[in-house]
C-alpha cells in the first residue's frame, strides 16, 4: 500500500501501478494506491475515525491544500516563459497596502520587501487570470483563496504577525509540492497577489476603493 498527499488525477493511478509492478516485479493486483482523495472518502464513511486516533481538527495546525495552486502556478509558469520584461503596473489593492499592513500585523520590512520583490509580476498575474480561455483556472485560484482565508482565519494566533504567516506557507506549500518547490519564485508572486489584492488576510472594509 502506497499513501500520497497528493490526488491521483487523470491516468496517474494506473501509470504509477504499471511502474511499480514492472520495477518492483510485484503484480498490479497487489499493488494498492491511496490518495487525498480516497482518504477523504473514508474519513467521511468512518467519521469516528480522527477522534478514536486522538487528531483533533480544531486543535490541528495550518494546513492548506496546494493541488488547485499547484494547477494555476503551472499554467502561470508556461504563460510567462519567455515573456517581456514585466510591466511596471499593478492592480489597485482594495485597501492600501499600508493599512492592510498594520490591519494584519505584519511588519514594514517584510511587506516592503515583499512589495520591492513581486510587485511588478502582479499585473501578469491579473491580466492572466482575467483572461477569457483561463475560467478554471481562475476559479481554482478562487477555490485557493477561499480555502487559505478561512484556515488563515480560524488557524491564525493571535501573537502572530502576518510575516510568519506568509513564511509558514511558503514553507509548507514547498514542502507538499513539488512542482510548487520547482517554482518558488512564481508561487511566492501567487501569495503576494492573493495578499496585495486582498483575497487572503483582513482588509479594512470601510475603505474607500
Amino acid at each position: 500500500m502506497l499513501f500520497a498527499n497528493r490526488r491521483l488525477t487523470g491516468n496517474a493511478e494506473s501509470d504509477i501501478r504499471a511502474h511499480l509492478s514492472k520495477t518492483c516485479g510485484i503484480p498490479e493486483v497487489s499493488i494498492m494506491l491511496c490518495g487525498l482523495e480516497q482518504l477523504e472518502s473514508w474519513l467521511k464513511t468512518f467519521p469516528d475515525v480522527p477522534s478514536l486516533a486522538g487528531l483533533d481538527p480544531i486543535d490541528s495546525p495550518l494546513i492548506v491544500s496546494p493541488d488547485d495552486l499547484s494547477e494555476v502556478v503551472q499554467a502561470l509558469a508556461r504563460h510567462m516563459d519567455g515573456v517581456a520584461a514585466t510591466l511596471d503596473v499593478s492592480p489597485t489593492p482594495r485597501t492600501p497596502y499600508e493599512t492592510k499592513n498594520k490591519i494584519n500585523n505584519m511588519s514594514a520590512e517584510y511587506a516592503k520587501t515583499l512589495r520591492r520583490l513581486y510587485l511588478k509580476e502582479t499585473a501578469q498575474v491579473k491580466t492572466f487570470l482575467a483572461a477569457p480561455g483561463n475560467t478554471e483556472l481562475l476559479q481554482m485560484y478562487e477555490s485557493v483563496v477561499e480555502e487559505f482565508q478561512l484556515k488563515i482565519i480560524a488557524k491564525r494566533k493571535d501573537y502572530q504577525s502576518f510575516d510568519e504567516v506568509m513564511n509558514y506557507l511558503f514553507d509548507l506549500l514547498f514542502a507538499r509540492d513539488p512542482l510548487l518547490r520547482a517554482n518558488k519564485r512564481l508561487t511566492r508572486v501567487m501569495l503576494f497577489y492573493m495578499y496585495w489584492n486582498c483575497d487572503i488576510g483582513e482588509g479594512d472594509d470601510a475603505a474607500t476603493y
